[in-house]
């Protein structure tokens, strides 16, 4: 009897993990929809949204292959993004759980300055907890366009010392009407 109470625990609390996550998954899709909440991105591209942008990191990413390749070099451009766009996002929330526990302290302080900066208004990272998952994506979007939007790469001397892998701000849209 009390393995098949246990049991039944353990079956509720994985159900209902899972539903938590697709329910989480399904919200940063539509989020990743939205106009991206980074205020550099909006005064460069407005409207531009998180699926457009890494859409056009992708498309950098696989012309930087395709011309290494074209030289003998292993085309790798983004494959530690695309890896690691997961267990980002997981990792944002440890990041968000650390400044949630240190608000008002020198060690916020310092993470923040350590973290370029990057921290999600005050009333979504120590408002009510139902607005996590808002600070997560804000921050996960923040520490994307950060780390992406305009990445130097680095110099292949095959190609005369130009940077592979390098990413240039988006651009507008243009409306082929």
């Amino acid at each position: 009897m009390f393995w098949k109470v246990i049991s039944k625990i353990m079956t509720i609390a994985v159900l209902g993990m899972i539903i938590g996550l697709v329910a989480l998954g399904g919200y940063f899709w539509y989020k990743s929809g939205q106009p991206m909440q980074v205020e550099e991105a909006q005064r460069m591209v407005p409207g531009i949204t998180f699926r457009d942008f890494w859409q056009s990191r992708v498309e950098q990413w696989d012309a930087w292959n395709a011309e290494l390749i074209a030289i003998g070099k292993r085309g790798s451009c983004g494959s530690s993004a695309r890896h690691f766009f997961i267990p980002t996002l997981v990792f944002s929330a440890g990041d968000l759980a650390y400044m949630r526990t240190h608000q008002n302290t020198d060690e916020l302080d310092a993470f923040v300055t350590r973290n370029n900066g990057i921290i999600p208004p005050d009333e979504l990272i120590f408002g009510p907890i139902w607005k996590l998952p808002d600070a997560l994506w804000w921050y996960f979007e923040n520490v994307y366009w950060f780390r992406y939007a305009q990445d130097s790469g680095f110099p292949v001397k095959a190609l005369g010392q130009r940077r592979a892998c390098s990413t240039t701000y988006p651009a507008p849209a243009v409306n082929d009407e």
